[in-house]
């Protein structure tokens, strides 16, 4: 099954909770809720200007930064609206995500630094700047995941591993050119190489790219995701591309289609956003990949 929900033009990042899909439209700047459940949109929330880098539900709340006015919208799904709008180190011109750990937001700082080579901690409680890393030119990525905060360098291909309580960098773990999106599960870290289209595996343990994937499909953009036992890449003309996290292997690819960007998996189903026609994808996993 397919059902294509619409939802207000320039789709793009996604975040899971309180039983709903949460769905950043950079034009105009809004938050779409979407109930998982009905595939209905119950809530169109106004945002700040140029949605940037990302949504991260935590805490009770949704976290939606802003480049276009630099700061970061607390939402509370309770009620629907934003609460708080909290300064932070953004600026336009940046696409990436931010990243969540131990009461903090970890926010690609473009603000401060053109090039993009630190990462801030912002404390959620009292607002404030708590912590910059220096990480690596144009970073623009920050994930989390096996206790640490990763930040993908394009410029320096790298990812760098940093502990999110000293802000220390444990370990650069080079990966393959311009690496971008990430994604932490399935028993590794997976960055999106787009130069190539490849995909690289880092294992936590050694702090190692134990395999590069060669997936096809070399972009600008798109967007990695991890979930049932796979790794699921999106990209524009390739909206779906699945590859067995026990294997390394690209078990399924979809050609066609432009405007794909973001792509989730949550409870056997993967959720990707068209920013092309104003429309979120909820595809069921099963015509991909049929029960034995």
């Amino acid at each position: 099954m397919v059902t294509r929900i619409s939802v207000p033009s320039s789709a793009d990042w996604m975040a899971f909770g309180f039983g709903s899909l949460w769905v950043v439209n950079y034009r105009p700047s809004r938050v779409s809720r979407i109930d998982t459940a009905t595939n209905r949109v119950t809530a169109d929330i106004t945002v700040g200007r140029g949605g940037c880098l990302g949504v991260v539900v935590a805490d009770g709340r949704v976290w939606v930064p802003t480049c276009g006015d630099g700061v970061v919208n607390e939402i509370d799904p309770a009620k629907d609206s934003v609460v708080r709008r909290i300064p932070a180190p953004i600026k336009t011109g940046r696409e990436g995500a931010v990243a969540y750990i131990d009461n903090a937001l970890w926010i690609p700082d473009n603000a401060s630094d053109s090039n993009s080579t630190t990462v801030s901690r912002l404390d959620l409680r009292t607002g404030t700047i708590t912590n910059r890393v220096s990480t690596g030119a144009r970073t623009d990525v920050v994930v989390a995941g096996f206790g640490s905060v990763w930040a993908a360098s394009s410029a320096e291909n790298v990812v760098s591993r940093i502990d999110p309580s000293s802000g220390r960098v444990l370990a650069r773990i080079a990966v393959g050119r311009s690496p971008k999106f990430m994604a932490a599960g399935e028993g590794a870290v997976w960055v999106q190489n787009r130069y190539d289209g490849s995909v690289s595996r880092i294992d936590p343990a050694t702090n190692r790219e134990v395999a590069r994937i060669s997936a096809w499909a070399p972009t600008p953009a798109g967007d990695i995701a991890v979930g049932g036992g796979a790794v699921w890449l999106g990209v524009d003309g390739t909206p779906v591309i699945r590859i067995d996290a026990r294997t390394n292997v690209v078990t399924h690819q979809f050609v066609g289609g432009y405007g794909i960007d973001a792509i989730r998996w949550d409870s056997g189903s993967i959720w990707i956003a068209d920013h092309s026609k104003g429309e979120v994808w909820h595809v069921d996993a099963r015509r991909i990949i049929p029960r034995q």
